[in-house]
């Protein structure tokens, strides 16, 4: 093995408040297919894919203790799923319902917005900028 191991994105794992309705949030929502329902050790599970990404929703287990969602702490933030149009997706997921936190705008290298999910779920639509000659 080289000194660097190779990592892949795997999957992204969310616990939710409401199984049902954060599933129903990603695949009418932002277009997740259901891959399949199952439980897992002993917690009904959502397998979904968004794009080429694995995303499992679970419900809470019986013996975690959970902050409310939205509460900023230390560790993940947020992820980003990168588009090919980010306004155009804006709007698409906004006629279906999806709550956009921050509208589109530019940082120094992307074109970004960000959309709401259930538990306070924050993703990141980006879209890289072309290099600027300035």
């Amino acid at each position: 093995m080289s000194e660097t191991p190779i990592y892949r994105l795997h999957h992204i794992h969310v616990i939710c408040s409401d199984l049902a309705a954060s599933e129903r949030w990603f695949v009418e929502g932002i277009g997740a297919e259901l891959v399949e329902r199952r439980e897992s050790r002993g917690t009904a599970t959502s397998e979904l894919k968004l794009g080429e990404i694995r995303v499992l929703l679970r419900s809470r287990r019986e013996t975690e203790t959970l902050a409310d969602g939205g509460q900023r702490k230390f560790g993940t933030d947020h992820f980003g799923l990168q588009v090919q149009d980010v306004d155009a997706t804006v709007e698409l997921l906004r006629r279906r319902g999806v709550e956009i936190a921050r509208e589109p705008d530019n940082s120094p290298r992307n074109r970004v917005a960000f959309v709401k999910g259930p538990d306070e779920l924050v993703i990141e639509l980006t879209q890289p900028r072309a290099a600027s000659s300035e």
